[in-house]
Parts: structure tokens; C-alpha cells; sequence
């Protein structure tokens, strides 16, 4: 099965109450962390008058195979009580690629650690439910390096198994073949031209993309 990636439907923004403090959630999909850190500034920079802007994003690591990147600041709340909880949000749901900011007016009413878990994380949690939540399929981007007189084959298997072909280049040594393909299909795919090229190619996974 290929790995699928679950990532807020829309951006948006939900507004909460919670006793005299106003909590506003807002919730991005994202493509990396730098995007992640741009939407951070740009809800502190809308919210500057706010008591706390209070962020947590998790993304997917540039590196294959690695654990996604996960961050949080609990923004002037105390150690623990804000951050955690809205990234325990996005957690809960196995989100990637999304980040959440927290705003919130303070009314005059002091929450404890324990309210403000769950305000932090409820409002979270409403953000989430109210944005929906969309699917992705992962695929990998390869590179086959084969002779002429193998290209045939890797681009009949390819088309076989209704990959992308992205583009063919040639040089002295052969035919250097782009093309994404679904992950689940990827070994299948190279067990096959093993067999029928004589194991006469080099294959290489340029990069996991999710669509």
C-alpha cells in the first residue's frame, strides 16, 4: 500500500470563547517548514496586539525516510500549557504538513495549566474538525539510467504501470529517464526491468512527493 498524507482541506481561521479569554485558531497546509515559519509571522504580525500567538507545526523531513519535523513555543504561557496541546492536535490526527496558530485575547480570568491545556488544545481540535481533512498518495520521483538499446523497455514498463514519464535525456552512455510513480509499485517496477534488461540499469529515488 502506498503511504498517504494527511493535510488540513483548507486554510482557515475558527474563533472560540472560553470563559472571559478569545481564542482564534488558525490553521494552514504548508509544503516545509519555511512556509510553516512564514505563516507563524504573518498571524503574530496580523495579531500583534494579542496576548499570546501561540504556534506548532509538524512537516514532512527533506530527507527520505525520516521522522517528520515537529515544533511548538508556548509564546509567554506557561512551559507546557499551549504548544504541546495544539500539536498534540495535529498528532492526534496524523497530520502533516500543517501548522496551527493559537491567538488569544486574555479576558481577565486566569484558565490554571489545566484550562489552558484544553483551550489551547480544543480550539486546536476546532480548527482541524472545521477545515476538514484531505488525502494525499505518496509517489517517488526516479531516475533510470539504462543503454539505447534498453530504453524501450523501461518506458513500456513505466507506461505498463501507468507512471508519469517526465522526460528522457540521452548522452554517450544511454538514456537517462525522469518519472514518478506510485511508491507501492516502485519495486515491482524494478523487478521487472531487472529481469528484462539483465539488470543492465541504475534506478535512483530523487524524492518522495505526495499528490
Amino acid at each position: 500500500m502506498s503511504k498517504l498524507k494527511k493535510i488540513p482541506a483548507k486554510n482557515m481561521e475558527v474563533r472560540t470563547q472560553v470563559k472571559d479569554s478569545k481564542f482564534y485558531a488558525s490553521i494552514f497546509a504548508v509544503q516545509n517548514r519555511a512556509e510553516a515559519e512564514k505563516r507563524i509571522s504573518e498571524i503574530r504580525n496580523k495579531y500583534a496586539d494579542a496576548t499570546h500567538n501561540v504556534p506548532a507545526f509538524r512537516v514532512e523531513n527533506p530527507k527520505l525516510d525520516q521522522e517528520a519535523l515537529e515544533y511548538y513555543d508556548d509564546d509567554g504561557e506557561p512551559a507546557g500549557s499551549s504548544g504541546p496541546p495544539i500539536l498534540e492536535a495535529i498528532k492526534g490526527k496524523n497530520l502533516l504538513n500543517t501548522v496551527i496558530i493559537v491567538t488569544r485575547y486574555f479576558g481577565g480570568t486566569k484558565l490554571g495549566i489545566g484550562g489552558l491545556i484544553r483551550a489551547y488544545g480544543d480550539t486546536a481540535r476546532l480548527a482541524i474538525e472545521k477545515a476538514g481533512i484531505e488525502k494525499l498518495e505518496e509517489f517517488y520521483q526516479i531516475e533510470i539510467k539504462t543503454p539505447f538499446a534498453k530504453v524501450g523497455i523501461v518506458l513500456g514498463q513505466l507506461e505498463a504501470l501507468e507512471a508519469e514519464i517526465n522526460e528522457s535525456k540521452y548522452d554517450n552512455q544511454g538514456a537517462i529517464v525522469s518519472a514518478v510513480i506510485k511508491t507501492e509499485l516502485k519495486n515491482k517496477f524494478e523487478k521487472i526491468i531487472k529481469e528484462k534488461t539483465g539488470a543492465d540499469y541504475k534506478l535512483k529515488i530523487l524524492k518522495s512527493i505526495y499528490k
